[in-house]
C-alpha cells in the first residue's frame, strides 16, 4: 500500500524545522573555524598532496555532539612521549554553512574530508575524517545539517595562511623549528680548527668573517647541530636563528668543537627535530643518552681492533 495521500511533506513546516535546528546551533553551539585544504600537487598515487596549503578560514557556529568531554582515547604516555588522540563530532546547519562558506567559496557546497575545524574555545585544531548529512534521517523529509566526524590535526609541514594570528603564528614557529640540512666544503685551514662537528653543540656564522676573528658575541646566524654527516659534507641543524649565507669567505663554526669549514648551499631536510616539552631544548629525552655513549663506544665504520688495517 502506498503512502497516506492526506499526510504529506509540507514546505512551510521543513522551513519551521530548519529554523529551529539552525536557531539552536546557534544558541547552544560554539564559535569555530571552517578552514579548507588547498591541494597544491596531489598524487593520486599516495592519495596525498605534502604540499598541501590553508590559505582561508571562514567563521561559523558548530554545535559539538558531547559537550561532557572530547572523544577518542585520549592523552597516551608512550615510549615516545604523550601522544593526544582526542576526537570531536561538530553538527553544522546546512543553512547556516551555504551563507557563511558556499556563497563565499562556490567550489565548497558541503564540509569536506581532510579539512581542519578550529574550535576556539580549547584553542583545538581538529582533521575532518568523516562527513555524514543524513542524521537525523529525512525529517519530514529533508536534510538539515552536517555530522563532521574529526580528530586532533596532525601537522605535516602544511603551509598556513589562513589570516587567523593564533594559528598562523603557531605553524610558523614550528617552520622555523625545523631541521635544514647544509653542505660544506674543506676546512678552512685556521689553526686550531677541527674537521668534526659534535652533536649538539651550537654553531654559528659571521657574515664576511671566519677564524679567530668569528667569535660567538658578533654571530649573525646561529643553530644547533642534530647530525653530522662527514663522508657527505652534511650537517644537520635545528634552531636555526637568523639566516646563514653561502659564499667564498662563509663558514660555519662550532662552539665546542671549533670545526670551521665553508659553507656551500642550504636546503630542507625530510624530517622534524624533536623538541623536548619540558624545557623546549632541541633534543628528545633520550638524546643526552645518545651524546653520552658517543663518548664511549665507537660507532664509526672502522675495525678498532685492527686500527683500520682489514
Amino acid at each position: 500500500m502506498a503512502q497516506n495521500p492526506y499526510i504529506r511533506d509540507v514546505n512551510s513546516e521543513q522551513n519551521l524545522l530548519e529554523d529551529l535546528n539552525a536557531e539552536f546551533i546557534r544558541a547552544l553551539g560554539r564559535n569555530c573555524y571552517y578552514i579548507p585544504r588547498t591541494l597544491n600537487d596531489y598524487d593520486p598515487i599516495y592519495g596525498e598532496d605534502s604540499t598541501a596549503s590553508f590559505n582561508q578560514a571562514y567563521l561559523i557556529e558548530m554545535y559539538m555532539e558531547n559537550p561532557q568531554a572530547f572523544g577518542g582515547d585520549g592523552d597516551i604516555v608512550g615510549k615516545f612521549g604523550i601522544d593526544l588522540r582526542d576526537k570531536a563530532t561538530f553538527r553544522v546547519a546546512t543553512r547556516t554553512f551555504e551563507r557563511e562558506v558556499t556563497k563565499k567559496n562556490s567550489d565548497i557546497v558541503r564540509p569536506r574530508e581532510g579539512d581542519l575545524i578550529y574550535f576556539v574555545l580549547s584553542d583545538s585544531l581538529f582533521e575532518i575524517t568523516f562527513v555524514e548529512h543524513e542524521n537525523p534521517l529525512y525529517q519530514l523529509g529533508n536534510l538539515y545539517s552536517f555530522l563532521c566526524f574529526s580528530e586532533l590535526f596532525a601537522y605535516n609541514n602544511e603551509n598556513f595562511n589562513t589570516g587567523i594570528c593564533d594559528i598562523d603564528e603557531c605553524f610558523e614557529r614550528q617552520r622555523k623549528e625545523r631541521a635544514q640540512v647544509f653542505t660544506v666544503a674543506n676546512a678552512t685551514g685556521v689553526q686550531n680548527t677541527t674537521d668534526n662537528y659534535l652533536d649538539g653543540e651550537t654553531v654559528y656564522q659571521v657574515g664576511g668573517t671566519y677564524g679567530t676573528f668569528a667569535t660567538i658575541d658578533k654571530a649573525t646566524a646561529t643553530a644547533q647541530v642534530i647530525d653530522w654527516k662527514q663522508t657527505e659534507n652534511e650537517l644537520v641543524l635545528g634552531n636555526v636563528n637568523g639566516v646563514f649565507l653561502t659564499g667564498s669567505d662563509e663558514t660555519i663554526r662550532g662552539l665546542e668543537s671549533n670545526a670551521e669549514r665553508f659553507l656551500g648551499r642550504t636546503g630542507d631536510a625530510d624530517f622534524f627535530s624533536q623538541i623536548n616539552t619540558e624545557d623546549e631544548s632541541l633534543q628528545g629525552d633520550n638524546e643526552s643518552i645518545e651524546f653520552e655513549a658517543d663518548k664511549i663506544l665507537d660507532f664509526s665504520p672502522d675495525d678498532p681492533f685492527s686500527g683500520g688495517n682489514y
